[in-house]
């Protein structure tokens, strides 16, 4: 090959290079969100898509991952505690207005689990209450009782275990 036909050569990977750069810069000016991006706004500046934040203490640490739609949170969350370990996970059912939440123990195993329900307070933010029944765990796992909430508010102190339901009910 002559020297003409390399420089040809380059030039021509130079004009390919600089078309891709021009087209995907475009597709950014579009706000296409690709699936590995990370806390993204939708046109109206609400957050969309998979969504992260770290400790204010710590920034290397996670605090909470999840995914908004349009400005409201959607699917599985997790929140993390200061030291980086699993606090507890959510799991969002905006038709039902109803979070499937389960806590931790620092040791990984479950806390407690049950349902929270969703209800627009002031100004339009939305607040949850645990409503229905909720399943307590030692730290070893081992189930300990259960407690009813009605809007938030516990029916016993302690969590109930299912014999001392069925004994104060008799009574």
């Amino acid at each position: 090959m002559k020297a003409s036909s390399y420089s040809a050569v380059a030039l021509g990977f130079k004009a390919t290079a600089v078309c891709l750069l021009l087209l995907l810069g475009n597709l950014e000016a579009h706000a296409i969100v690709w699936p590995w991006s990370w806390n993204k706004v939708d046109k109206n500046e609400l957050r969309h898509g998979k969504w992260r934040t770290f400790q204010h203490d710590n920034p290397e640490v996670l605090q909470v991952k999840g995914r908004y739609k349009h400005g409201k949170e959607w699917g599985r969350w997790k929140t993390y505690s200061p030291e980086g370990k699993l606090y507890f996970k959510e799991k969002f059912k905006p038709k039902k207005k109803e979070v499937i939440t389960t806590y931790y123990h620092p040791n990984g195993k479950v806390s407690h689990k049950g349902v929270a329900y969703q209800f627009e307070g002031n100004k339009g933010i939305w607040n949850y209450y645990w409503d229905g029944e909720w399943k307590f765990y030692d730290e070893n796992g081992n189930y300990i009782g259960s407690k009813t909430y009605v809007k938030g508010t516990a029916t016993s102190e302690k969590p109930i275990m299912p014999e001392e339901k069925t004994t104060s009910a008799r009574k």
